[in-house]
């Protein structure tokens, strides 16, 4: 449900709340790189993450969003997935290569998003692209620390997801089994349309090619290596340069509109950190 566009968002954001968006949600891209099977011009994860999560529903299979572990029954995602987040409905799988297999299985109890959510930034949309999703029991894998900071521009990082791995939004050949993984860099923010500065980071990949997460990816991890491990900088939120549908209906998401290597735009985790802190310890403290 990476949001490709502006127009397309809008609709999606529509469905989802009517709880029927699942079924168009899952798309990721790699025309640009010849149709390899990757996170749009990516590679297969060859190693689990133990805090990667895919949130899925029951009666519709498939990777519908994914999210980052950041403690034993906590969550963080995008918030334009929360129309996905059914108690007692919502599959989350936990720590696992395959989509469908393996890793830990759970499900959703509560949902918190922030009480700016509704707030609108330059282009109308809302902002605060980030929710806490509370899991229905704790889980015995190492969850992902928040870093600090997200680090500089220009600094590498990596995306993961398992978003469709075609342009073509409508093909089932394009859904990957196996976890995706790009290699990506923090680029400059003036790169990308419509983002909000200090709460959202602009990136590309790393080579500069045209590689990037697209529908279905959203809400996964950003994460960058930081003294030796992994650490959350972002989650996946929407595409960064193409705000209006394309004519011939494609994504779009790892070229810009004009056929050069795009960008993508992630909710930059650190600038939340006090608030998933708190809210995650204000829960604890009233379950005691």
């Amino acid at each position: 449900m990476f949001k490709a566009t502006r127009r397309r968002s809008a609709v999606l954001a529509a469905l989802m709340a009517a709880g029927l968006a699942l079924i168009t949600t899952a798309t990721s891209a790699a025309a640009a790189t010849g149709g390899r099977p990757a996170i749009i011009g990516g590679r297969p994860a060859p190693t689990p993450y133990s805090f990667m999560v895919s949130f899925q529903l029951r009666e519709l299979p498939d990777n519908h969003c994914g999210g980052s572990l950041v403690a034993a029954d906590w969550v963080v995602t995008a918030a334009h997935c929360k129309g996905l987040m059914k108690p007692g409905k919502t599959l989350v799988r936990v720590g696992s290569l395959d989509r469908d297999n393996g890793g830990v299985v759970t499900g959703v109890k509560r949902v918190v998003t922030r009480p700016d959510r509704n707030n609108r930034g330059r282009d109308g949309g809302p902002r605060a692209d980030i929710m806490l999703v509370q899991l229905d029991q704790r889980v015995p894998l190492e969850p992902i620390r928040i870093a600090e900071t997200p680090g500089a521009v220009g600094e590498p990082s990596r995306v993961i997801g398992w978003g469709l791995v075609c342009e073509d939004m409508n093909d089932p050949a394009c859904k990957p089994q196996r976890l995706q993984e790009l290699d990506t860099v923090r680029v400059a923010d003036g790169r990308c349309a419509f983002l909000t500065r200090g709460a959202e980071l602009c990136t590309g990949e790393r080579e500069g090619r045209a590689a990037s997460a697209c529908s279905g990816d959203s809400g996964g991890p950003q994460i960058r290596m930081v003294a030796g491990r992994w650490e959350l900088i972002g989650a996946t939120s929407r595409d960064g340069d193409d705000i209006e549908d394309r004519m011939d209906g494609s994504a779009g998401c790892s070229t810009s509109p004009y056929g050069g290597p795009g960008v993508g735009i992630w909710t930059d985790v650190t600038h939340y950190r006090a608030w998933i802190t708190d809210t995650i310890g204000a829960q604890a403290h009233s379950a005691s």
